[in-house]
């Protein structure tokens, strides 16, 4: 059995404010304890992670920060930095993330950071996330939102449920999700505060108090439901950006409407023939590669302006349209399909490719999860392994379409009402045999989409 690996996530607001505490976590008599301005070394002593983010807003950053940076890059680095200093011995990485606050300093300066954390956080960290886990092999996500601050831990939340579900498509692997929260520090105690010589240690004073540490969420994902999170607004999912002007994003707008939204309807469907050829037919990296620009771009677009009588107002040009959300699902459903289908080679052109039965078979996985569409694959599956069985010669190689093959000669062009194809093809969950051709090759029986089709 695989072994597990677990990518952690700690939600932080400002960790100068914190109070030394002893988090204690498990069963009486075998408690893990560890003492500690945060809880980040809890989180590695309970759950090992291969790598942990902690997440922040650059809402931490000052005027004088905002007011003298050149660029959004500038900011956050500097944001990256006071953050990094508390992370005292545990080995994080840093992630900021756009906030919403207004913060007012000596001398009638104002620094006002603006956002929409739906549509600006909440796919940032689902996205971040997802490439984490990937990029460190990990099969469970451990979040963490004991220090988390207003929006943050609700929404951070939903990214992780959404990166989980992604995650267990590309994977192909049932993903675990757990969320910890430890007790609030107790009212009226006398809390030792950091030393202002290393803030890493508490300064002089009494017993810290004993808090404990909660597993308050446990949640399984299985590949399809990542199905779920595929709904959105047409014209939405059209668009990664709201406002791409000034950024290469051409490529990334085409990818959605050639491939990323085709194949997510495939996948919800459970049209595994058109998912399959679709899969064989992509390049795997560009899907990866559309995210990073958009977020390039979102970053360039995000910065410091000033707004009169001493004020500065960070604020961004664009959000993350459905399409950003689009791309990260198909880049998991992408990933997963290309794993069952042993796709290490390139692609092939579309118009060229073929599905073999067995390739379908393995290609079920992905819809593990859902009853519904899982009974309807395996339903057509059963009648592809019966031709199989009873087609006892090839056809010189022949394409044949599957009525012809299956119900006998093909019947004339349908030329009724195009719902009840729409239907027909719904309820064979892309298995439609005007749709589908077949041949009896080498590797077995092949499937394909009729070329007019």
């Amino acid at each position: 059995m695989e072994q597990e690996r677990v990518l952690g996530v700690a939600t932080w607001g400002d960790p100068s404010r914190w109070f030394y505490a002893e988090y204690t976590s498990g069963e009486k008599g075998k408690e893990k304890g560890e003492r500690a301005f945060s809880t980040l070394s809890i989180l590695r002593e309970v759950e090992s992670p291969a790598k942990i983010l902690v997440v922040v807003l650059d809402t931490l950053a000052d005027y004088e920060t905002v007011d003298k940076a050149e660029n959004y890059g500038e900011v956050v680095e500097r944001v990256k930095s006071y953050a990094k200093q508390y992370l005292c011995g545990v080995e994080a990485e840093v992630e900021v993330l756009p906030g919403v606050y207004e913060r007012r300093e000596s001398g009638g300066r104002r620094l006002l950071f603006e956002s929409d954390p739906r549509s600006e956080f909440l796919p940032l960290l689902t996205y971040i996330v997802l490439e984490k886990a990937l990029k460190e092999g990990a099969t469970s996500i451990a979040l963490d939102v004991s220090h988390g601050m207003n929006f943050v831990p609700t929404l951070a939340l939903r990214a992780c449920e959404e990166a989980a579900a992604a995650l267990a498509t590309a994977r192909v692997r049932r993903v675990e999700l757990r969320v910890y929260q430890s007790d609030p520090y107790p009212a009226g105690v006398r809390a030792p505060s950091r030393s202002s010589e290393d803030a890493c240690r508490p300064a002089q004073g009494g017993e810290p108090p004993i808090l404990n540490y909660n597993l308050i969420l446990r949640r399984a994902f299985e590949p399809w439901d990542l199905a779920r999170y595929i709904s959105y607004e047409s014209q939405q999912a059209r668009r990664v950006l709201t406002d791409p002007r000034g950024c290469e994003l051409d490529s990334a707008q085409n990818l959605l409407g050639e491939l990323a939204l085709p194949l997510l309807g495939a996948f919800r469907l459970g049209a595994l023939p058109q998912l399959a050829l679709l899969a064989k037919a992509a390049l795997p990296d560009k899907l990866g590669e559309a995210l990073r620009r958009a977020v390039e771009c979102w970053k360039s677009k995000r910065g410091a302006r000033e707004e009169g009588s001493g004020a500065l107002k960070v604020s961004s040009d664009t959000k993350f349209a459905a399409g950003f959300r689009a791309l990260i699902h198909a880049r998991a459903v992408l990933e997963g399909a290309r794993k069952l289908l042993d796709r290490a080679e390139g692609p092939v052109p579309l118009e060229e490719a073929a599905v073999t039965l067995d390739e379908l078979k393995r290609l079920r996985d992905l819809v593990r999860g859902s009853r519904v569409v899982s009974a309807l694959v395996n339903r057509e599956i059963s009648k592809l392994d019966y031709l199989r069985k009873r087609w006892a010669k090839p056809r010189g190689g022949e394409w044949a379409r599957l009525s012809e093959l299956q119900l006998g000669p093909a019947p004339e062009e349908s030329k009724g009402d195009e719902s009840v194809f729409r239907r027909d093809f719904i309820a064979h969950a892309g298995f439609h045999t005007d749709v589908l051709e077949a041949r009896l090759a080498e590797r077995g029986l092949e499937v394909r989409v009729r070329s007019d089709q």
